[in-house]
């Protein structure tokens, strides 16, 4: 496993992290935050983990509520002693527990704000939610949350490859599945979303759950995987045999359409405004509507899309976060995180022993996966 390097420590980390939550409340005159989503508790906690119920709907059984002068987490008795000693470290956190089977959290919040202003990121008995506000103090991320961001990538960049060396033909859409998700979660890497697609269901799905087919001849694989709360999205294509000419010349298309998104991804820039240009570059490629077949990506972070790439989305891009675009043309797609500081570009989820490709577009030059032939 790579090790994570930080100039930052992370009680630092954590400082920091709150005074842009007591900033939110000084401007917003409340008195508390609660924080009971497991995104919010990894952000918080300086990568922190406590998911029991990998849904993504079920709610964190970690509350931690900061007011103007402490930080309070609130669990009950089961969780508390792990949290406390695998997850919270050197951090400056006063505990507060209740039993299994009470849900005290109202009763405490009540007593230690004395009727002050609740804000949440779920709905609470008289808080008000405001989760859509509080993701903005996620961003730009720190430097310790990149370093983290980096090791993420490079893992699951090194499994997915790893992975399509592996398989063969003959195999089914579930055991590569399994292949990748193995490799995965050997690192701690769980994967939040993962799907096999083979052949015609590449082209019949922009979406192929994998499923008991056997792989013929063409295979992809994509994956949001997520470990220290951060989530990174990638996508790899490989085919067996000489690659289809009509294939090969989509997916040349489908470089030029995601590097007008990467490169218009910039600070001060909106994401509907780089929908646009990546909308444009759909057009001039003759590929004019694919844009509108499928998702085309967003901002990253400790969710698998915190802001969306949409026309309708006036969200501001910042310097210093990341983001994973994913374009499709019919067969073919894209898809790395990139990290975007200081007008650089940064993809964290670098191929690494893959085939690549310099792709030029406006100036800015980066290599880009191609289709591995086997």
């Amino acid at each position: 496993m790579k090790r994570i390097i930080s100039m930052m420590t992370k009680k630092a980390e954590f400082e920091e992290k709150l005074k842009r939550v007591r900033y939110f409340m000084n401007d917003n005159n409340f008195q508390g935050v609660l924080f009971s989503t497991d995104h919010n508790f990894s952000w918080l906690t300086c990568g922190g983990d406590d998911i029991l119920i990998h849904s993504g709907s079920e709610e964190n059984f970690m509350n931690l509520l900061v007011t103007e002068d402490n930080v309070y987490l609130l669990t009950n008795n089961v969780e508390m002693p792990r949290v406390v000693e695998e997850e919270l470290g050197e951090l400056e956190i006063e505990k507060v527990e209740y039993l299994w089977y009470q849900d005290k959290r109202f009763e405490i919040i009540s007593e230690i704000l004395g009727g002050g202003k609740l804000a949440s990121d779920r709905p609470f008995p008289g808080a008000e939610y405001v989760e859509d506000k509080l993701k903005l103090l996620r961003v730009p991320l720190l430097e310790p949350e990149v370093s983290r961001f980096r090791v993420l990538g490079q893992m699951s960049s090194t499994a997915l490859e790893s992975t399509m060396l592996d398989i063969k033909p003959g195999m089914s859409e579930f055991e590569i599945h399994s292949i990748y998700a193995s490799k995965l979660l050997e690192n701690g890497i769980f994967p939040v979303a993962l799907m096999v697609g083979t052949d015609e269901r590449i082209l019949n799905f922009r979406h192929p759950v994998s499923t008991s087919k056997k792989l013929q001849r063409y295979c992809l694989i994509l994956t949001c995987a997520r470990k220290y709360g951060l989530i990174v999205s990638l996508t790899r294509l490989c085919y067996f045999g000489k690659l289809p000419k009509e294939i090969n010349e989509r997916y040349s298309a489908l470089k030029k359409v995601e590097m007008s998104y990467i490169t218009a991804t910039k600070d001060g820039n909106t994401l509907a405004e780089v929908y646009k240009m990546g909308q444009k570059a759909y057009k001039s490629a003759g590929y004019e509507g694919e844009e509108m077949k499928h998702f085309q990506g967003g901002t990253c972070g400790y969710l698998t899309r915190e802001q969306d790439l949409n026309p309708l989305n006036d969200y501001t891009v910042v310097d210093g976060e990341v983001f994973a675009h994913n374009p499709t043309i019919l067969g073919t797609k894209l898809e790395d995180t990139i990290y975007l500081k200081n007008g650089n570009y940064e993809v964290l989820t670098k191929p690494l022993v893959w085939p690549v490709r310099e792709v030029e577009y406006n100036g800015i030059v980066i290599k880009r996966p191609e289709i591995m032939v086997r």
